[in-house]
């Protein structure tokens, strides 16, 4: 039996190398639990929390409109138990350009008895690491 912690990794592994992050978010709200959290950062288009499948999977929804083409890349994962730190490369193009612009994450996974509890994103990876746990 694995540990949960590598169940973890392979989870969020899994969301990223399958393209499930970038394809309908009903499919991604399959692997979450009901209560689950999605949190934007206070500079985001659309700050705050959505909290349950339905809530979540309409903002994911409703983010992803605005791209012509939108991409998640994963070039690091993070153990910290309960919590996968993921540094992501994430490619967009809007559909009034022709130039793909690319944006450097840091993703944010909680997982709980094999669910996806909660996905935050922000853009200082150091910062993820340090609030998952991991010492700076």
């Amino acid at each position: 039996m694995r540990p949960v912690s590598q169940q973890n990794v392979e989870m969020v592994r899994y969301v990223y190398e399958s393209g499930l992050i970038d394809r309908d978010p009903e499919e991604l709200m399959k692997l979450a639990s009901p209560d689950v959290e999605y949190v934007n950062p206070p500079y985001a288009v659309e700050p705050g929390v959505r909290r349950g499948v339905v809530a979540v999977a309409q903002a994911m929804r409703r983010f992803a409109e605005v791209w012509e083409e939108s991409r998640h890349e994963l070039r690091e994962m993070y153990d910290c138990g309960d919590i996968v730190v993921a540094a992501v490369s994430w490619h967009i193009r809007s559909r009034e350009s022709q130039k793909t612009l690319v944006n450097h994450e840091a993703h944010t996974w909680t997982l709980r008895e094999g669910r996806i509890a909660r996905f935050e994103w922000g853009q200082d990876l150091g910062k993820a690491l340090e609030a998952a746990g991991v010492p700076g």
